[in-house]
């Protein structure tokens, strides 16, 4: 009797610890690999995009859930990369365009407030970031190619490195942050440089990659000529690069086996770098991929539900087990990601924004934005005022810009497509009305067709609502209250 109770008590001892390290096991946080494309719209393999193959994301996609329609909140690179890092939309924060930072290369010492690489433009003071939280709850941050938000302190990261377009080195240098993160669970930031101009950085150094340019599609607000497929094929092939890169990036942790304990998002920062689309709220400049995978993210599977970067905040939060903050304006994706949900609740709508690129008043042009999954309404808040493109969507000399001449070079072969570019220059409509299944390029504005009067009452409604709802007061950037130091 005595022997019995013993080997019952050695069992249920034995049971309550396995149990206790399966309890402590599942409790561990999970790590987090947030890769981001630089300047990449949805083009993708695993989207249809012709001429391209993405094979990594592909992959990463089969393993977990793609999403088409994903959007940046904002279509320039320091204000997205804050808004993503804030869950908040760019007036609200107080980052409304690019800012000069600190590059990753520089001294700590430039990270801190003793830098003397700080903007008068950032996010507000009092606003809690996601790599501070995750730092504050022992985090190990690492972040690669560039930093790019302001003011620096608030953005912290335990390692940087400017690693930016080699898919051997990016596996080299994510193999070093999981080394340094030890028994820490870690959030690894890994930005990719390409597509961003100048392509030729990226085609000289790996033309493997570069399509020809016949295979590939012309979108059609662009006009469709041999010199404008050239430089497509470079945009495109650096897609393909920073694939390449992004499949390294994920190999270093699946060969330290970390896949099933690390949640991992693909997307880009804004979309592609042309004009009509990056620095504008057009669609072309805030429609990104999307990518997420990871424990308990359910697999192959395509959602057109509507997201945002503002969702990725409490998405990481939420799966890091951490408390999302009130300021967060965004929501977690993961009842989305776990195939709870098809949509998320009370998400009738996407909103995006646009207030300028750079500092000077000509790059000025305030617009807000709104796509219900099919139509698409844009209110350009100060219309009539002219618009110089970023140099980037304009400069040869450079930055490798042959679309700009290329479209003004095709003025009578392609009057369309020049005309668009023009009206981007010169002055829009107050407001832009299109229907996205049927006009995909945002060519014929229907504002003023009365067939679609209901739908524009209900957008520019749902516009308002929204600027009244986040604080979107005004309509001058140079208005917008920036690096508030309290509420």
């Amino acid at each position: 009797m005595q022997k019995k109770l013993f080997v019952l008590i050695i069992t249920t001892l034995y049971l309550s610890c396995k149990t206790s390290e399966k309890t402590i096991s599942e409790e561990k946080p999970l790590n987090i690999l947030f890769i981001l494309t630089d300047d990449q719209g949805a083009h993708l393999s695993a989207v249809g995009t012709k001429g391209i193959s993405t094979p990594n994301i592909d992959a990463l996609a089969k393993n977990g859930v793609l999403f088409t329609k994903s959007f940046a909140v904002v279509p320039s690179c320091s204000p997205s990369r804050s808004s993503i890092m804030t869950g908040m939309y760019p007036h609200a924060n107080g980052h409304w365009r690019n800012t000069i930072t600190p590059r990753l290369d520089e001294p700590v010492s430039e990270f801190g407030r003793q830098s003397k690489t700080v903007d008068k433009v950032g996010i507000h003071e009092y606003l809690k970031t996601l790599p501070e939280l995750l730092q504050e709850h022992g985090y190990f941050t690492g972040i690669t190619q560039k930093f790019h938000m302001s003011p620096p302190w608030k953005f912290p990261y335990s390692d940087r490195n400017p690693v930016n377009n080699d898919p051997d080195q990016f596996k080299n240098v994510i193999s070093q942050y999981i080394a340094s993160a030890g028994d820490k669970p870690f959030f690894i930031q890994a930005n990719i440089a390409p597509p961003h101009r100048n392509f030729d950085h990226h085609m000289d150094k790996f033309s493997e990659f570069l399509p020809n340019p016949e295979d590939i599609e012309v979108p059609e607000y662009l006009a469709d000529t041999p010199e404008m497929r050239k430089d497509l094929a470079k945009y495109y092939g650096s897609v393909q690069l920073a694939d390449a890169c992004a499949g390294s990036i994920i190999s270093a942790l699946k060969e330290k086996n970390l896949l099933e304990s690390t949640i991992i998002i693909y997307t880009s920062d804004q979309g592609e770098p042309y004009h009509r689309a990056k620095a504008s709220a057009y669609y072309a400049g805030l429609h990104v991929p999307f990518v997420a995978s990871g424990p308990s993210i359910v697999k192959n599977k395509i959602s057109d539900a509507l997201i945002s970067h503002i969702d990725i905040m409490p998405t990481i939060l939420d799966y890091a087990n951490i408390d999302i903050p009130s300021s967060v304006q965004g929501k977690s994706l993961k009842s989305l990601l776990n195939g709870k949900q098809e949509k998320l609740s009370n998400r009738d709508y996407i909103f995006g924004e646009h207030n300028s690129h750079g500092p000077i008043r000509a790059e000025h042009y305030p617009s807000r934005a709104v796509f219900d999954g099919r139509y698409y309404y844009i209110k350009n808040l100060m219309h009539s005022k002219t618009y110089e493109l970023p140099a980037d969507l304009k400069v040869e000399k450079g930055w490798g810009n042959h679309s700009y001449q290329a479209t003004l070079k095709a003025k009578e072969s392609h009057p369309v497509q020049y005309s668009l570019l023009k009206q981007l220059e010169s002055g829009r409509p107050k407001e832009e009305l299109y229907d996205m299944k049927n006009d995909f390029g945002q060519i014929n504005n229907l504002v003023n067709n009365p067939e679609y009067k209901e739908k524009l009452k209900e957008l520019r409604e749902a516009i308002n609502a929204w600027r009244k709802e986040t604080g979107d007061l005004e309509n001058d950037p140079l208005n917008i209250k920036t690096r508030q130091l309290n509420k």
